[in-house]
């Protein structure tokens, strides 16, 4: 699919140019007013005229192809609009010849990077929808931890759940880890209290729906027995609406990061970004494994760009291949 973007005094205009330039088979992706007045329209075509097909620039890509580089991945991860105009117009401002450069640039600036898992001074709890992945991530990051030479005190409230405190004990006695249980507010203040000295405390809870005032309210019990730093865990891949209403519902809650899981295998995570603007959650630590040890990455822009575009060649190889050619 080819995009590209057209600005006019008008809409009529605009569209005249989408037209003329692209055919009559062109669709129209997104438009809006500038703050001059101008309309800016752009438009994606399965395949360009071949009367109007744009040359290859002579090493890199042009700062147009660039960005229309990025409004075809923001397409194909289905980012919701209001997100995508977001970085595309960040994008617009900071563009170079080089897609993926200009793509970490923008995230750099509409997102907020900062892990809190390291941090010690407060418990670190860890929340989600059912099936989000959390005890795993309470595994790996005991796992981290631990190689980082410290010595975590794990905490599970996920009793309920058949098999939760198995799961989390097979993980935990392979790097000889007591597993503490806490099933209500007032258990878990006591638990909180017997591992005071330890260099970093996590605790596991239980999957909830969000959308059930009751399930929340328990959670909230839990989240006030103590200061703590709280992560919303949740899996990529989910309908980027469905996923930014789940984050802003634990945002009232005090939740302030956004862990994804399952991105070694999620096509299309429109709907993490679209949480975390929504929402206004920090990116950090996130999952691209299902492995334990080493299951941690730290999401930076420059991650984030490479996951959102794994195939596009940096501007010097596409450099080097016009070369050879």
């Amino acid at each position: 699919m080819r995009l590209k973007s057209f600005q006019a005094k008008s809409m009529q205009e605009a569209l005249k140019q989408v037209k003329d330039m692209l055919g009559d088979d062109a669709i129209i992706v997104s438009s809006r007013e500038e703050d001059s007045g101008w309309v800016r329209v752009t438009a994606a075509v399965e395949q360009m005229p071949e009367k109007t097909a744009p040359k290859e620039p002579p090493a890199g890509f042009d700062e147009e192809t660039v960005i229309e580089m990025i409004t075809d991945t923001m397409l194909k991860h289905r980012v919701p609009g209001a997100v995508s105009e977001k970085i595309i117009s960040v994008a617009s401002i900071y563009a170079q010849n080089d897609p993926r450069k200009t793509l970490s640039r923008a995230l750099e600036k509409v997102f907020s990077f900062s892990g809190i898992a390291k941090k010690a001074n407060k418990p670190l709890i860890l929340v989600g929808p059912p099936g989000a992945g959390k005890t795993l991530m309470t595994a790996k990051l005991a796992a981290e931890a631990v190689m980082d030479g410290k010595k975590p005190a794990i905490i599970t409230t996920d009793i309920a759940r058949a098999g939760g405190v198995e799961q989390l004990t097979a993980f935990l006695d392979i790097m000889k880890l007591p597993l503490y249980q806490a099933e209500e507010a007032k258990t878990l203040q006591q638990v909180l209290a017997t591992v005071k000295g330890a260099d970093r405390v996590i605790i596991d809870t239980g999957g909830l729906n969000p959308f059930d005032p009751q399930e929340m309210k328990s959670l909230a019990r839990l989240m006030g027995v103590t200061e703590m730093n709280a992560a919303l865990v949740i899996p990529a891949g989910m309908d980027a609406e469905e996923t930014a209403e789940i984050a802003q519902t634990f945002e009232i809650l005090g939740v302030s990061q956004l862990i994804p899981t399952r991105l070694d295998f999620a096509r299309r995570i429109g709907g993490i970004l679209s949480a975390a603007e929504k929402a206004g959650l920090m990116l950090g630590e996130s999952s691209r494994t299902p492995q334990v040890a080493s299951g941690i990455t730290h999401m930076t822009p420059d991650i984030l760009a490479e996951i959102l575009m794994p195939h596009v060649p940096a501007a010097a190889e596409a450099k080097n291949k016009k070369g050879a050619a």
